[in-house]
């Protein structure tokens, strides 16, 4: 059984067996038949139809043979469309992904992960790629130089700056690898600055233009304190940069306050203890007096010398093994001139007294002595500063 077919959009020629030459038209671009517009067509001239009754029907002329011609030629019409369509979802796609992407590694945000990540993996390469280590440096010497008090002509001179600039340098990229050596609880940073930087992403509190600033949280253990650290970051043309801290006299300052205030609470803490064991001391040894004096001997040339004698007892139940005594030197004026560290090691048995001497040599020409020599009137006044007992116990004064 034969069949045809024709493409959509396509003309085809036939001859008849008559020698009539026949024209099948094309589909019109607004979907009417080719039936429709032979017919039309015949209608117009007045000619008979073109096809004999007897003869096989075209699928032209068929409107059920023009069907699946039209429905294929749509499919295809459709498939192009939505091929354009999605490629053009996927251009678009492709240029908002890389639009993000281009906003979010020039952020900020992205330069702080950086820098957290550094940290974290001790990795002070990455970290000196997201520094503008110049002027870090710079602020830092500013800030050493400040508090030391070196200012006009007693700044250091160009060999100096630059080891000092070197120091700093070595000291900020030692941050991230954990390097620093021992830190002390007078650092602004405290030991674990490191783990604490690399435990989270700190936030950004500010960011204006090219300019943002980091708030960093920080946990003093031994200063018992927290506070934020604000750092300063600026959009160069090597992306995001940090470039110092934000008002660091201020934040040193803040750090030397809560430095006092803890200071404050031990010395508080420490003369507490002291009492009550000066309380206890003062029940083990009984300093009656001290006396001071100027000797001056002969033996084929004169020096001079101060003399001091301490009394006491022991009026404990327990024998001593050493004592300690603090002795402050006084001119007429109540001056203090010396302050001395008597040590007796001979052991003094329960209910016995002593009387234990020290002689110091005095020069003229030391200017430390000039004082002393100078005085008209000089005396003592002697604390127990420690005792060990006899079972090896000791109870000491804490102190400088």
């Amino acid at each position: 059984m034969g069949f045809s077919f024709k493409l959509p959009f396509l003309s085809r020629k036939k001859k008849s067996a008559g020698g009539d030459l026949l024209v099948a038209a094309p589909e019109s671009l607004d979907g009417t038949s080719s039936a429709a517009s032979g017919a039309a067509s015949g209608k117009a001239a007045g000619s008979k139809p073109a096809v004999s009754a007897g003869a096989p029907a075209s699928p032209a002329a068929g409107g059920a043979g023009a069907a699946p011609g039209k429905k294929k030629g749509l499919s295809k019409r459709t498939l192009r469309i939505g091929l354009c369509v999605l490629a053009g979802l996927v251009v678009l796609g492709g240029a908002a992904g890389g639009g993000w992407w281009w906003v979010k590694t020039h952020s900020p945000e992205h330069a702080v992960e950086q820098l957290v990540l550094a940290f974290r993996n001790g990795d002070a390469a990455a970290f000196e790629r997201r520094v503008d280590m110049d002027r870090v440096v710079d602020q830092l010497m500013a800030v050493e130089l400040k508090a030391s008090g070196v200012q006009g002509a007693a700044t250091p001179d160009a060999r100096e700056a630059a080891q000092l600039r070197e120091v700093l340098r070595q000291a900020l990229l030692a941050l991230p690898v954990g390097t620093a050596g021992e830190r002390k609880r007078e650092d602004l940073l405290p030991p674990d600055f490191r783990e604490q930087v690399g435990a989270f992403i700190p936030a950004i509190a500010e960011h204006a233009g090219d300019r943002a600033v980091v708030s960093v949280p920080v946990k003093n253990e031994a200063l018992e304190t927290s506070f934020d650290l604000r750092v300063e970051m600026v959009d160069g043309k090597d992306g995001w940069k940090v470039t110092g801290l934000v008002d660091p006299d201020g934040q040193l300052a803040a750090h030397a306050a809560a430095l006092e205030r803890i200071r404050a609470r031990e010395r508080a803490a420490a003369a507490e203890e002291n009492a009550r064991i000066a309380e206890r001391l003062a029940g083990l040894v009984r300093l009656d007096r001290t006396l001071v004096g100027i000797d001056t001997l002969s033996g084929g040339r004169n020096f001079k010398t101060l003399v001091i004698q301490v009394t006491g007892a022991n009026q404990s139940t327990q024998t001593l093994g050493r004592v300690v005594v603090d002795c402050a030197v006084r001119d007429e004026a109540g001056r203090v001139l010396r302050t001395l560290k008597l040590v007796r090691g001979m052991q003094i048995r329960p209910g016995e007294t002593f009387a234990e001497s020290w002689v110091i040599d005095l020069d003229e020409a030391e200017p430390k002595d000039v004082p002393l020599l100078n005085a008209e009137r000089l005396t003592g006044q002697s604390t127990v500063r420690s005792v060990v007992l006899a079972t090896g116990e000791s109870i000491v004064i804490k102190g400088e």
